[in-house]
């Protein structure tokens, strides 16, 4: 049962109760994100993520690890460009826990000068950590040329110049005024009662001036323009990697469902159009994959795949074919109901997920303000039509507005005639 609150300092609590559940997970989201950070604070987001953890007024940083971990649950979070969450997953029991520890961490952080200076340095590592992984720094450098010079397409973790010049004071700013009342939202899942989540939330979560009557404007959010960039990217290694990327639908388009079954036919699993033409019949990469992205009011529809340097030629030649076949074609009834079902059965295993569950909450929440129920998502998905899916890949998949980036040890002048 879904029950929503709205607390006098702003903070808005949502919850489902899971009665039978041992568990119970609980996140804090505060809606700011890498979209919202301006030029020469790139990745305050995700620092101020990190720094939270050094320590609070009520605990110090072995403190905050331990305080979860002895009840054997667990506290993380995590930073996307639209948001952040800090989240705890434990037993039912420790639920007055998990939501005392939460609050101390978004309303009473410390700030330390050495643990900020420390801290600093374990970012820098992340940042060179995922410059070191190509299939991941691949989607980084994809949104930063798609998106050009807007905020969407900016690294999460930010750049090492950006870093280098934040201090202290930038991150205590920016905590006081984004971390404030109607940024957040408290979302539980789990064996709960809604009225006493409600009261330990209103018990730990203490703003004082950060609350709704002293809140801090946020930034507008302004949809960016696509780009079609086609770029090639020498970096040395045994693999060269393939970004291929179409203009999508956001996270509130009335076409999302139809987009879900898209991506499930082009390339969501090994029953996919692009598994079994790359993979399974020519044996051009070991992986290959569909991949949909969406944002408030944009989104991403890519394929990512790695192969040998020469090989990319190929790879492109397959891909160019098989969105054509996909525009081409219409999906016949049975294959229309795999992907279908292929949809459903992970929404439907996610539902028993209470992580997942306390995600969506929050998600649905800030985006659009209300609950969205698991039947009426399992509901879009049913109306789709094969009409609906040929449609929207007629719509999505056009060659002139494809985006293309290759990074790998290649020729660069023989890759740029290959993706051209």
């Amino acid at each position: 049962m879904f029950k929503k609150t709205v607390l006098d300092s702003g903070i808005t609590v949502v919850t489902e109760a899971h009665r039978y559940q041992r568990s119970v997970c609980v996140g804090a989201f505060i809606g700011i994100g890498t979209r919202d950070e301006s030029l020469k604070n790139v990745g305050i987001c995700h620092f101020v993520e990190h720094m939270v953890f050094k320590g609070t007024k009520n605990r110090s940083t072995n403190e905050i690890a331990r305080a979860i971990e002895e009840v054997g649950g667990d506290l993380n979070a995590f930073t996307t460009r639209e948001y952040t969450c800090f989240h705890t997953l434990s037993l039912k029991d420790d639920l007055e826990l998990d939501i005392e520890v939460l609050g101390d961490l978004v309303v009473n952080a410390r700030f330390n000068q050495r643990d900020f200076d420390l801290e600093k340095k374990v970012v820098l590592q992340e940042v060179s950590m995922t410059e070191d992984t190509p299939e991941e720094y691949i989607f980084d450098l994809f949104f930063e040329k798609i998106y050009g010079k807007a905020s969407l397409g900016w690294p999460i973790l930010g750049t090492k110049e950006s870093l280098e010049a934040l201090k202290r004071s930038d991150l205590m700013k920016f905590y006081k005024e984004r971390y404030c009342g109607k940024n957040i939202i408290v979302a539980a899942a789990g064996a709960l009662d809604h009225d006493t989540v409600v009261e330990m939330v209103e018990k730990s979560f203490h703003l004082g001036k950060r609350s709704s009557k002293k809140i801090t404007k946020l930034p507008q959010r302004k949809k960016p323009r696509w780009v079609p960039v086609r770029e090639v990217i020498r970096k040395e290694g045994e693999q060269t990697h393939i970004l291929v990327g179409f203009e999508g639908v956001s996270f509130t388009s009335p076409k999302r469902f139809e987009a879900f079954v898209l991506n499930a036919w082009m390339g969501g699993g090994m029953s996919s159009k692009l598994y079994q033409s790359i993979r399974e019949k020519k044996g051009l990469a070991y992986t290959v994959y569909s991949n949909l992205t969406t944002f408030t009011d944009c989104g991403t529809l890519s394929i990512y795949a790695a192969t040998e340097g020469k090989s990319v030629a190929a790879v492109m030649e397959a891909i160019h074919h098989d969105i054509k076949d996909l525009k081409r074609k219409k999906l016949n009834p049975r294959s229309l109901e795999l992907f279908k079902q292929q949809v459903r059965g992970g929404i439907l295993l996610g539902a028993d997920d209470m992580e997942n569950r306390m995600s969506s909450l929050g998600v649905n929440e800030m985006t659009f303000g209300e609950y969205m129920a698991v039947d009426t998502v399992v509901e879009g998905i049913d109306k789709v039509t094969a009409s609906d899916v040929r449609a929207l890949a007629h719509e999505l998949l056009n060659p002139d507005k494809m985006a293309v980036l290759v990074m790998g040890d290649v020729d660069t002048a023989k890759t740029k005639k290959a993706i051209s």
